[in-house]
């Protein structure tokens, strides 16, 4: 049987359909020692490096011949390639190794192998090879693997637990990029995958494991944890019963509910975020790539809270939605992310109407800053909320805006002076 390796474009493709096309290292950052060399595409996230090393190839075979043993012997030759060449790059990089040992802080480093797999019919009547392979089409195989594959067919080097190699389909791996749509909710499956292959888990396919994950506890631990310190500072009073509810074992039911709310509005705030970006492109005044950066960088859950906040815009009273008003909320990612969301006044002489708000977003922000001392956030943005009548119809329009400024320490007569003009913004 011959192999054929054909161009890498469909995994260019792929990164450039999602989130991980604004994290790819490009090669003059990758050659620093402190990364592994050799694999195809680093991505450098806020909380964890992930290696890519990728496997495409395209078999010719009788169509006759096709079936489920054949492919699954092609499926462990293409997969032990990916072992093979993981195993002899990790070995090289002695230095990536020791730089990772020596620095406790290190974010974890995650190393993914992915497979495509094709197949060109061959007819057994024709002798020109050259002819054969180039008029043939290729016909994609769409498969998974399993804890089962592994323990039988191609076994993993699960010693070291931090460099073992997770291996997925390109199809698989496509699909769980469309369900996990940031990089924190795409690294806590890894780890969560991780965690089922050095702990001899048994489950039948990827497929099957993201859908346990995301209605398990392991999905909502994170938020629990960042509300634990929220709650620990008094900046909540407690935590999200939904949350406490959901991460229990007996409740995937509501789990399951829950996960494909989050995933609704997880949906909607993509629609108005690209539609931010878009705007802000076309007028000449893109977002920085640091505040993209950041916003990309959260969890499906906190995107959820958003657009709940914007959802209940329905059910404020017409006096605030005529002179504005202001809700909070926190990234439920990480701790120390705030987000000051302002619902824009549709009376254009109130203080946060569209315009005085665009214009003043810098001094809200260091109010705001001044207020979160206690302790002091990493970051702040402060979130327009524009609802618009649609012309045409009885509907409205969102539009956003999005401020970012870094947390930071202020003294003490500064902080009362920051105090003073929010009491008289607000008398105003």
């Amino acid at each position: 049987m011959d192999t054929q390796q054909v161009p890498p474009s469909i995994w260019q493709q792929m990164i450039q359909q999602n989130f991980l096309s604004l994290y790819d290292l490009p090669e003059d950052r990758i050659t620093d020692p402190e990364y592994f060399q050799g694999y195809d595409f680093v991505f450098e996230f806020s909380n964890a490096t992930v290696y890519l090393i990728v496997n495409d190839v395209v078999m010719q075979a009788n169509k006759q011949d096709i079936d489920s043993t054949q492919v699954r012997t092609w499926r462990k030759e293409v997969v032990n390639q990916l072992i093979k060449q993981h195993a002899q790059l990790y070995l090289k990089n002695d230095k990536a190794i020791a730089n990772k040992n020596e620095a406790a802080f290190n974010k974890p480093v995650y190393f993914i192998g992915l497979t495509s797999l094709s197949v060109q019919h061959q007819d057994s009547s024709q002798n020109d090879q050259q002819n054969k392979y180039s008029e043939t089409p290729s016909y994609a195989v769409g498969y998974e693997y399993g804890s089962q594959f592994f323990a039988e067919d191609c076994v993993l080097d699960l010693d070291d637990e931090e460099s073992v190699l997770q291996v997925f389909s390109y199809q698989n791996f496509s699909e769980i990029l469309k369900q996990l749509v940031t990089p924190s909710d795409l690294t806590a499956f890894l780890d969560f995958h991780r965690r089922q292959l050095t702990g001899f888990e048994i489950f039948e396919d990827e497929s099957t494991l993201l859908t346990q994950f995301l209605q398990a506890p392991d999905f909502h631990q994170r938020a629990i944890e960042v509300q634990e310190q929220l709650v620990k500072y008094e900046l909540i009073e407690q935590i999200e019963p939904r949350l406490l509810r959901a991460a229990e074992p007996e409740q995937t039911e509501f789990a399951a509910a829950l996960m494909a709310e989050i995933q609704k509005n997880t949906r909607m705030w993509y629609k108005l975020f690209n539609s931010l970006i878009k705007s802000c492109y076309e007028a000449g005044t893109p977002l920085p790539k640091e505040q993209v950066d950041i916003l990309v960088d959260e969890s499906m859950y906190t995107y959820a809270c958003l657009i709940e906040k914007i959802l209940a815009h329905r059910m404020i009273a017409q006096e605030s939605r005529w002179t504005g008003y202001v809700r909070h909320e926190h990234s439920y990612n990480v701790f120390g992310r705030h987000y000051l969301i302002v619902f824009y006044a549709q009376d254009e002489k109130s203080s946060l109407s569209a315009d005085k708000v665009r214009a003043s977003h810098q001094d809200l922000l260091f109010e705001l800053n001044a207020q979160m001392q206690q302790p002091i956030m990493q970051e702040l943005f402060l979130i327009g909320v524009d609802v618009r009548p649609c012309e045409d119809s009885v509907n409205t329009e969102v539009h956003l805006d999005a401020f970012h400024q870094h947390g930071s320490l202020i003294d003490a007569n500064t902080q009362r002076l920051y105090q003073q003009l929010a009491q008289l913004r607000a008398q105003s």
